[in-house]
């Protein structure tokens, strides 16, 4: 079975550390930013056995550059498969306008 690499973009570890940072100090969550931010990793390294197990994304231009999405509580990681390399592009809360960040 292949294996992948998993790569975070700049943009997609700012979104950890902002996703972190609001639950923790906004909402005054600790345990729960802890736990969501470890959750959604989790869920990333599942990508290295199995990528193409999510669906692309149904918007004509994100799907044109092949994003798939996994969606974890009410967070969604985007992702592109580049040869052996799994790129986490960004990671956002289900609802912002992501279609509207992603372009």
């Amino acid at each position: 079975m292949k294996t992948y690499s998993i790569v975070y973009s700049e943009e997609a570890k700012q979104d950890l550390i902002n996703i972190k940072s609001y639950i923790k100090y906004n909402l005054k969550e600790p345990k729960i930013a802890e736990k969501l931010i470890s959750k959604i990793k989790d869920k990333v390294e599942t990508l290295k056995n199995n990528p193409e197990s999510f669906a692309l994304i149904d918007e004509e231009y994100i799907r044109r550059l092949g994003m798939r999405k996994i969606i974890v509580e009410s967070h969604i990681i985007f992702y592109i498969i580049n040869n052996n390399n799994v790129e986490i592009v960004r990671i956002m809360n289900s609802r912002r306008n992501w279609i509207k960040l992603l372009k």
